[in-house]
């Protein structure tokens, strides 16, 4: 579902990653999903279409959801030098969830679809939700995000656009619709670049030229991302007349990485995370994050 999406958890730049990608993979895609894939994949190009049910283990549902995934990326420029890359996803929940058998055609609640997103930096699954919609009566759902992603030496530069419409299944409320966006830069301090994998069309991590032990220091970068998503829709008219009051999350991320070796990663972050309620001012947060992961991938 995407760019950044498609990176693999190995090859992230940061600890999480940003909470409008979240938002467009969870409405049909990430891990454990029941997905069927068809996809090309050449040195320059890349296209897939999925389609999706529910999650492994999801229980409580009457009749699972069903989605379409698609995803395209092109690489136009790709030198020794510079690489250049221009990704588009889409998807269509055509299919919510059934979360009662149901009586009639706005029985409530029988559809329930909703997005949110946590503060960027979490410790487990459950962790706190700091923008949220709430459960949306909806008949479908549409998401596209635009991304891209550029390399130069030991410049490193990545950014994406999404948008999320909700076709709600009571004709006397208004559809609603949300949008976010992140942009993220690095810098390599010892002249690594990220490789270009082609069967993913995405950028892996960095590989130390002189490992830690092996003649060197190994791998070390800097990075910063800013990331913002409005989840509000007329949060002022109340949810009755279908308002929805998500909230408004920005936050600015900078850190490093250390690639001591191939497969081995320490990675310190600090976040600033804002967050907003036009409804409520007394719901805002505004907290300093600081994170320290290490991690290990064979």
């Amino acid at each position: 579902a995407g760019l950044e999406d498609q990176t693999g958890s190995a090859d992230l730049l940061f600890l999480e990653r940003a909470s409008a990608v979240d938002a467009a993979r969870n409405i049909a895609g990430a891990p454990s999903r029941q997905a069927v894939t068809v996809f090309l994949q050449e040195a320059d190009y890349f296209a897939s279409l999925s389609y999706t049910g529910q999650k492994v283990g999801d229980s409580g549902a009457f009749d699972e959801q069903q989605a379409l995934i698609g995803r395209i990326a092109w690489l136009p420029v790709n030198t020794p030098d510079f690489k250049w890359l221009i990704d588009g996803d889409a998807t269509w929940l055509f299919k919510p969830t059934d979360l009662l058998p149901g009586t009639g055609p706005l029985t409530t609640p029988l559809h329930a679809v909703a997005l949110s997103g946590g503060p960027e930096l979490a410790v487990d699954n459950n962790g706190p939700k700091t923008i949220n919609t709430g459960n949306i009566d909806a008949d479908s759902v549409t998401e596209f995000g635009v991304e891209t992603a550029a390399e130069y030496d030991a410049l490193y530069l990545q950014g994406g656009w999404f948008h999320y419409d909700f076709a709600r299944r009571n004709p006397a409320l208004a559809d609603p619709s949300f949008s976010g966006w992140y942009a993220l830069a690095t810098w390599s301090l010892t002249g690594e670049t990220h490789a270009y994998d082609p069967t993913t069309a995405s950028f892996r991590g960095l590989r130390p030229l002189h490992g830690l032990g092996s003649g060197g220091f190994g791998a070390w970068e800097l990075k910063a991302r800013y990331s913002f998503i409005d989840l509000d829709y007329d949060p002022l008219i109340g949810t009755a007349a279908g308002g929805i009051a998500g909230g408004k999350q920005n936050v600015w991320t900078v850190g490093a990485n250390w690639y001591p070796t191939n497969g081995i990663r320490f990675a310190l972050e600090y976040s600033n995370l804002h967050v907003s309620h036009v409804n409520a001012p007394a719901s805002n947060i505004s907290a300093d994050e600081f994170g320290f992961r290490t991690q290990l991938s064979l």
